[in-house]
């Protein structure tokens, strides 16, 4: 058997495990809508689950959040916090919201059926960058621009329309059909107010992941504000750092690491240190050493980036980025199947053993938090609708919007008329029988 056969036979066990009726008979269902097959994420405060859908057997990511009364204020603003964000966007290299709600019904395989809030997400067929990075072999330059190339339109596309993602990390960055897209914002945030004024973020107040923060988020008591802007570049220096050298620049950018230390005061040492791992070019250490340099002000802008002469310098073509990355992501594959498969073959023989309790209470006692948010999701959920339609069906379809809208409030206006009429007509007839309901 040919290493390209075995890769597939890998790829279609894994996969016939997700469609076969026997295993689905015993899948948690989401709202009669989804099998839940598997965690395939962890964030914050909710869980990406493998999805799909019970009529097209279409493959979706979900994420989930228990509500129950405990459910705080602060994570029920984060998950809103993210939708909100996240559904503005429809652009490659961002992951793309589908629908969302907050009041779901998650059944169990024994019955017991929770509340939960969701939102359903295109499902990125390739993994992480996480994963690549830890368990394939080490990037080319070349291999690195192409995804660090889709990286910067990415975080650029964000900027240019007000908002900044604070946590760019490699575990945030999915890849879906050779596309690389940006997940998770969860911490994400607009930099402009309702009124056009520029937000200012206070350094106290940051958020991220600390081995990703710049220096200056450190600088409590020296300094009140940040630039996020610059916190992302920072971030995505590291992440470049990372993917070329194979190893992380340094734990935090706090002025007591020591490598990160060398990187400010002695770069020559620095980059001697990380030459036994691999020669990079000068070019490459010009954009590293820019991109997370210690004063923001200083430090390079996304549009320098992209005039940088390290990111002008040579790609794979995309025939063969794609076949790269899809061999890495066989690898991984390759090296997930057996713990895969015996972790859902256990959990398929589990559940055909689970007693089940059949119930048809679900519990009413949510979050205040996710009730006072319905309105808005409704309206997520109807931009996320129009979304969906080629640009012409999305003009008739705003078309019919603003017409039925206009028809209602004719319609509002005319029971108005109908009833004030109904009243002055009572009101000037004296002779009108007395209604005993109102009595």
């Amino acid at each position: 058997m040919t290493a390209i056969n075995y890769i597939k036979q890998i790829y279609n066990i894994m996969m016939s495990l997700d469609i076969q009726n026997d295993y689905l008979e015993f899948a948690s269902v989401l709202d009669d809508k989804y099998y839940i097959i598997d965690t395939i994420g962890f964030g914050r405060y909710a869980k990406v689950k493998l999805a799909i859908d019970m009529e097209d057997k279409q493959k979706y990511a979900i994420k989930i959040m228990k509500t129950d009364p405990t459910t705080s204020q602060c994570r029920s603003d984060t998950f809103i916090n993210e939708i909100s964000t996240q559904a503005e966007f429809d652009h490659k290299h961002i992951i793309r919201i589908i629908y969302c709600k907050m009041n779901g019904n998650y059944k169990k395989i024994d019955g017991r059926v929770q509340q939960v809030s969701y939102f359903v997400m295109e499902l990125a067929n390739q993994g992480e960058l996480f994963q690549l990075l830890e368990q394939t072999q080490q990037f080319s330059e070349k291999f690195a621009r192409n995804i660090f190339s889709q990286l910067i339109k990415g975080i650029e596309h964000l900027h240019e329309r007000g908002v900044v993602h604070r946590d760019v990390k490699a575990e945030n960055i999915l890849f879906s059909n050779g596309v690389l897209k940006l997940a998770d914002f969860g911490f994400s945030t607009k930099t402009i107010d309702e009124k056009g004024s520029r937000v200012q973020f206070e350094i106290s107040q940051h958020i991220g992941s600390p081995e990703y923060n710049p220096p200056e988020l450190y600088n409590i008591g020296k300094q009140k504000f940040y630039n996020p802007e610059q916190a992302d570049i920072f971030a995505a220096g590291v992440i470049l750092f990372t993917m070329v050298i194979r190893s992380a620049p340094f734990k935090t950018s706090k002025s007591t690491d020591p490598y990160y230390s060398l990187l400010k005061n002695n770069k020559q040492s620095f980059w001697k240190i990380f030459s036994e791992i691999v020669d990079s070019s000068a070019q490459f250490k010009d954009l590293i050493e820019k991109m997370l340099d210690e004063n923001p002000l200083k430090r390079i802008t996304i549009e320098q980036i992209k005039q940088h002469p390290w990111m002008q310098g040579q790609m794979l073509g995309q025939t063969e980025f794609h076949k790269e990355l899809k061999n890495r992501y066989d690898m991984i594959l390759s090296q997930q199947i057996v713990k895969i498969t015996n972790k859902r073959d256990t959990k398929f023989s589990t559940r055909k053993s689970i007693k089940k309790v059949e119930t048809d209470n679900i519990s009413k006692n949510v979050s205040k938090y996710c009730y006072e948010n319905l309105e808005l999701i409704e309206q997520i959920n109807a931009k996320l609708q129009i979304k969906q339609y080629s640009p012409k069906e999305q003009f008739k379809q705003q078309s019919n919007k603003s017409e039925k809208l206009k028809v209602g409030i004719q319609q509002k206006q005319q029971n108005q008329y109908s009833s004030r009429t109904n009243q002055e007509s009572k009101r000037s007839s004296p002779g009108s029988p007395s209604n005993d309901s109102d009595n």
